[in-house]
């Protein structure tokens, strides 16, 4: 269970980044625009051919919230980098654009988040773009005004564009900072 272990360790890393001793004294302000860089793990849930297909991601996301009392609403895009391959599969990229909404408790902001994501992977077959739907959840931790470190899940799951190839089913983990403009 790779994956799990995974989510583990970025949860770790994420509150050992957030210092309670240079938290804010009051409940951190979500509105605004906000930018930031990932890194992670993803994995193909469902290989193709029984191939294990996994490896590690680097990105970066941009994006709006909106604060209303704790409710938090927003929007965000990303692109990540991903060296998710085998020799068969190689998945070149994950994106995606997603609306969040999110509960903020103090610094915290727990958040689920959905939207329209789309790839980019090679296999011996030829290369194929996909797109589909991805969901997921994290955690954003204010430790300065305008600074926060994040941890969240992603799944994925994509279809071919061109029906040549399989469909993907990838999940991600990562853990990132983020500079809010607020």
């Amino acid at each position: 269970m790779k994956f799990a272990s995974v989510c583990s360790a970025a949860v770790l890393g994420t509150l050992a980044l957030s210092n309670p001793a240079a938290s804010q004294d009051y409940p951190a302000i979500w509105t605004g625009f906000y930018a930031g860089a990932s890194v992670g793990y993803g994995e193909v849930l469902d290989e193709p051919g029984g191939f294990d297909v996994s490896g590690g991601l680097l990105g970066m996301h941009l994006g709006y919230n909106y604060q209303i009392g704790s409710t938090v609403i927003g929007v965000e895009g990303d692109y990540t980098g991903s060296w998710m391959e085998d020799g068969f599969l190689d998945v070149d990229y994950l994106a995606s654009i997603r609306a969040r909404a999110g509960y903020s408790i103090g610094n915290a902001l727990l958040y689920g988040t959905l939207g329209y994501a789309w790839a980019d992977a090679t296999t011996f077959g030829g290369s194929g773009d996909f797109d589909g739907l991805v969901l997921g959840g994290g955690l954003d931790y204010k430790f300065a005004d305008n600074w926060s470190a994040r941890v969240e899940g992603l799944q994925y799951w994509l279809e071919p564009s061109n029906g040549a190839l399989d469909d993907l089913d990838v999940g991600v983990v990562r853990a990132g900072l983020t500079w809010h403009l607020n």
